[in-house]
């Protein structure tokens, strides 16, 4: 009889270590499965890309972050909570050198070399597509060659912001078709539509977007692509500081997302079908 107890009392003990092991693994496992971390998301307002209406974030970028928060919940079992932090003037680096590893930033960045010795940035979510924008009484060009070039723009003087990409494009031309093109500064893609717009003689560079954003909110204004002229060199993407991690969960993300209907029906919500097809992805 006693031999028969010390076997219960072993095999009871066995059960209860068991049972606790058991207990512990499924809360190890459910913590793990759980896990929950905040998400700084600091953006520039800027429609139809990132802007706050009657107290709600909204927005092409701030939805694209919304889908990639419930994909890690999805496929990481991370739970992120978006904290938004409105910059009205956003330095993209200075922005990211402050913040820290938790922080991604939103202002339609366009990824170059020199900003990524300072901060990382995500996989390109979108392509900037630079219009070449005269008055809509100005002539055609046809091709970009020497006579078409001097032909079109020949007269004009070119309105463009300092040290930005569109005066990059200015440049080109400048450099490539009209040596002694006169060019005039001005501080935002607005006033460069603006002049255009008053003046026959003038033409400048601007974004697709703020050239489409333009038109929509100046519906009279009479202005022309230039469309052999057009520039499409560059990508828009989101910035992270140097050594996030989210860079690596993000471009896993976003090359699922950009195979699916769900981005371009996001572009085309946004932008409409002719800019969704002119700077989408391929």
């Amino acid at each position: 009889m006693k031999r028969k107890t010390e076997e219960e009392g072993y095999i009871y003990n066995y059960f209860l270590k068991s049972t606790w092991v058991i207990v512990l693994l499924f809360w190890v496992s459910t913590v793990t499965a759980q896990v929950t971390d905040t998400l700084y998301v600091s953006y520039m307002p800027h429609s139809p890309f990132s802007y706050s209406e009657g107290g709600v974030v909204k927005g092409l970028e701030i939805d694209i972050i919304t889908e990639y928060i419930a994909w890690l919940k999805t496929n990481k079992k991370q739970t992120l909570v978006p904290i938004f932090k409105e910059v009205k003037e956003f330095d993209p680096v200075g922005e990211m050198k402050k913040s820290n590893a938790k922080t991604i930033g939103l202002c339609t960045a366009t990824i170059n070399q020199e900003r990524m010795k300072d901060v990382d940035f995500t996989t390109p979510y979108l392509q900037n597509v630079s219009f070449c924008v005269t008055n809509g009484n100005a002539p055609d060009a046809k091709a970009k060659n020497s006579n078409e070039v001097i032909k079109t723009l020949g007269s004009m003087k070119a309105i463009t912001i300092s040290n930005s990409s569109l005066s990059k494009y200015v440049g080109e031309i400048k450099k490539s078709f009209l040596p002694q093109l006169p060019v005039t500064e001005v501080i935002s893609q607005t006033q460069i539509l603006d002049n255009i717009s008053k003046n026959v003689l003038s033409f400048g560079y601007v974004d697709a977007v703020e050239f489409w954003y333009y038109l929509k909110s100046n519906p009279g204004k009479f202005l022309k692509i230039q469309k052999p002229l057009n520039q499409s060199k560059e990508q828009f993407g989101f910035l992270l500081p140097k050594g996030s991690s989210h860079k690596i969960t993000f471009d896993a993300f976003f090359a699922e997302y950009k195979a699916s209907p769900k981005y371009k029906q996001l572009l085309e919500k946004y932008l409409g079908g002719y800019m969704m097809q002119t700077m989408a992805l391929k």
